[in-house]
């Protein structure tokens, strides 16, 4: 089991698409982690409520509001706001990658996802999180 030097972290997905909704939560499952899914903005808000996640995992393309207006709503709100956001699309273009980045998203990831990488950057930001989340406690 591979977990972050804090340990297991909870992650909300939000993917409307069910074959990659399984394959991140089967993958950051099988490294410890805990996840919870959202097929939309909406119910993503509304699990949002009274679930902290540690990171978070949203599709650009959503039915209903799209996941870059959920990544600005989240980043304007102080409870969400210093929740790692982590895109995925299925649209590869540079200018999709600014409009991620720009909407407060800490990583952009393109489909079909390269499993490696993608744990790579949620380790990463797992970490980093623990890291920021250390230096202001001491």
């Amino acid at each position: 089991m591979l977990v972050t030097g804090t340990g297991p972290a909870r992650v909300l997905v939000i993917e409307d698409d069910e074959r990659s909704m399984e394959l991140v939560a089967a993958l950051l499952e099988r490294i410890g982690h805990e996840v919870t899914g959202a097929r939309s903005a909406e119910e993503a808000t509304s699990l949002l409520r009274d679930f902290r996640p540690a990171l978070v995992i949203v599709d650009i393309r959503l039915p209903g509001q799209d996941g870059l207006t959920l990544t600005r709503h989240l980043k304007a709100e102080p409870a969400t706001a210093s929740i790692p956001v982590v895109a995925l699309t299925a649209h590869a273009s540079p200018a999709d990658r600014d409009a991620a980045l720009g909407a407060g998203c800490s990583a952009w990831m393109t489909k079909p996802l390269d499993t490696r990488l993608l744990v790579r950057t949620l380790l990463g930001l797992l970490d980093q999180k623990s890291v920021n989340a250390s230096s202001t406690l001491g």
